[in-house]
C-alpha cells in the first residue's frame, strides 16, 4: 500500500522537473535567438567591411584609368588617350557572389569648383544579399596631379642668382647644348635663364656658338638667338621637387649609382640624392632613365660615356659636373633644370632636348593621386 507522504513528494518532484524543463527550454530558445542574431550581425558586419574594401578597390581602379589614358580597355578615354566628355559609369562584377563596385568620374562640368587637373572619383562597393537589400558602401575622393613639368629649354637656369660665376664653369670648347628636338617634333631654346641682369651671350663669349636651339616649327637657331633671357620664366620648382622626393628612391651617400637603380627606356625611375651626405656619380657607359632630383651642398658627376634620358633637377646648392672624355661623351637627352645650383661643363659633354623623353616623364611619373577624401556631397573632408 502506498504512503501518502511519498505520493505527495513524488508529485512535487514531477512538477519541479516540469517547471525546470520549461524554464530550460525558454532559456535555450532565448540563447539560440541571441546566437542567431549575433551570427547575423557578425555576417552583416563582415559584409559591410567587404563592401568598404570593394569601394576602395574601385577608387584604385579609377586612379589606374586616370594614369593610363592609352590603355585599350580604358572606358573613360578615346582612341588618342583623350578624356571623354561624359565618362561612363564603371560597373565591374567580381565572382563568385557577384560582389561588385560601381565607379563614376566627375569633372569640372559636374563640379565647377574643381581645380585644374583634378577629378572626383566616386566608388560604391556592393554586396548582394538573398531576399534582402544589398549592402552598399560609398567612398569619394578628390584626385589630382601636377601640370606637366615646365621645360623652357634644354638647360634651364631658373633661379635669379648672379650666374656669372656659373658660366665660368663652361670652360671647355667641346661641350654642346642643343634645344633642337632629338625626336624631330619642333624644339626649344638651348639655354633659358630667368635673370636678365647678366648678358648671357657676352658671358659665354667664344663659346656662344656651342649653344643651338629651335622653335616649335623646327626653325634652327644658334648662338645668342638660341638663348632665352626672360624674368617671367617659372622659377618655382618646389612643388615638383617635393612631389618627386616623396616618390623617389633615396640614393643619398650611395656613391656610384648601381645600374639596377637607373631605370630603363620602358620603365622610368625617380631618384633623389642629398649631396651633403656624399657625392653621387653615374660612371662609364651606365644609362639612366627618368627623373633625378639633387639637393644639398655637394657634387653629382656624369663621367665619360654616361647617359641620362629624362630630366635632372638641381636644387638647394647642388653642383652638377659633366666631364665626358674625348671619345666618350656624357649625355643628357631631355633637359637639365637648375633651380638653385651650379652646372659645370667640360670635355665632350652635351645636353640635347628630347620631347619623347619628357613626354615619358610627364606620362609615367607625374601621376594622379588622392589629394583628399570627400564627404557625402563630394566636398573634401
Amino acid at each position: 500500500m502506498s504512503h501518502p507522504k511519498l505520493d505527495s513528494e513524488s508529485g512535487t518532484v514531477i512538477v519541479v522537473a516540469l517547471i525546470a524543463t520549461i524554464i530550460g527550454s525558454i532559456l535555450a530558445g532565448s540563447y539560440m535567438t541571441v546566437v542567431l542574431s549575433e551570427s547575423k550581425n557578425s555576417i552583416r558586419q563582415k559584409q559591410s567591411a567587404q563592401s568598404l574594401f570593394l569601394a576602395e578597390a574601385g577608387i584604385e581602379k579609377g586612379l589606374y584609368y586616370l594614369n593610363h589614358p592609352f590603355e585599350s580597355s580604358n572606358p573613360w578615354t578615346g582612341v588618342y588617350g583623350e578624356m571623354l566628355d561624359d565618362p561612363p559609369l564603371l560597373n565591374e562584377d567580381l565572382v563568385p557572389g557577384k560582389e561588385r563596385y560601381e565607379v563614376s568620374l566627375l569633372d569640372k562640368t559636374d563640379e565647377p569648383w574643381l581645380p585644374e587637373n583634378s577629378y572626383i572619383i566616386r566608388s560604391t562597393g556592393i554586396i548582394p544579399r538573398d531576399n534582402s537589400d544589398d549592402i552598399e558602401h560609398r567612398v569619394s575622393c578628390l584626385a589630382g596631379k601636377l601640370k606637366e613639368l615646365p621645360i623652357p629649354a634644354a638647360l634651364g637656369i631658373l633661379d635669379e642668382a648672379d650666374i656669372e660665376d656659373e658660366l665660368i664653369k663652361f670652360s671647355s670648347s667641346q661641350w654642346t647644348i642643343d634645344g633642337s628636338d632629338l625626336d624631330g617634333l619642333g624644339g626649344l631654346p638651348g639655354i633659358a635663364v630667368a635673370n636678365t641682369g647678366d648678358d648671357l651671350p657676352t658671358q659665354l663669349g667664344s663659346r656662344l656658338d656651342q649653344v643651338t636651339g629651335s622653335d616649335e616649327w623646327g626653325g634652327y637657331y644658334e648662338g645668342a638667338d638660341a638663348i632665352l633671357e626672360d624674368l617671367s620664366l617659372s622659377t618655382d620648382l618646389s612643388a615638383y621637387v617635393n612631389y618627386f622626393r616623396r616618390m623617389a628612391i633615396d640614393i643619398s651617400g650611395i656613391g656610384t649609382i648601381p645600374g639596377g637603380f637607373l631605370g630603363t627606356d620602358d620603365e622610368y625611375q625617380i631618384l633623389y640624392a642629398d649631396l651633403s651626405k656624399g657625392p653621387i656619380k653615374i660612371a662609364g657607359t651606365d644609362k639612366g632613365s627618368g627623373v633625378l632630383v639633387l639637393e644639398g651642398n655637394g657634387e653629382f658627376t656624369m663621367a665619360g660615356g654616361a647617359e641620362w634620358n629624362g630630366v635632372i633637377i638641381c636644387a638647394a646648392d647642388s653642383n652638377v659636373l659633366f666631364k665626358g672624355g674625348a671619345s666618350t661623351p656624357a649625355h643628357i637627352y631631355g633637359a637639365l633644370l637648375i633651380a638653385d645650383g651650379i652646372v659645370e661643363m667640360n670635355g665632350t659633354a652635351d645636353i640635347r632636348y628630347s620631347s619623347s623623353n619628357m613626354s615619358k616623364v610627364n606620362l609615367q611619373l607625374i601621376l594622379y593621386q588622392v589629394y583628399s577624401w570627400c564627404g557625402g556631397w563630394g566636398n573634401p573632408l
